[in-house]
């Protein structure tokens, strides 16, 4: 029987190459204040450098029940508010909720 093991917040962003600095050390950041928030399982950051030289980045954060993911994106700064508040801002900025089934 399948059952629900996690609820994530999944960012996906293109951030123009002279914002990457600031970007990084700032979802980094967030990470290390996440980590002591109830409920949370895990930060991933996956990034690449694209033919322009700027950089398209995945970020999800997993969470062990529903209604803590909930409170955190009502309350909390969220990996998307991290990436608006950058200048120059992402070219692009998509944000999905997903529930991991196992």
């Amino acid at each position: 029987m399948s059952g629900t093991v996690a609820y994530a917040q999944v960012v996906e962003a293109v951030v123009p190459r002279e914002a990457w600095d600031e970007t990084y050390f700032s979802l980094l950041s967030l990470k290390s204040h996440i980590q002591s928030l109830p409920g949370w399982q895990r930060f991933d950051l996956w990034a690449r450098e694209l033919a322009d030289g700027d950089v398209k980045l995945v970020v999800v954060t997993n969470w062990d029940y529903a209604h803590q993911l909930e409170l955190w994106l009502k309350d909390g700064v969220t990996p998307d508010a991290v990436l608006r508040s950058m200048q120059p801002s992402p070219k692009t900025l998509d944000v999905d909720l997903y529930e991991e089934i196992a």
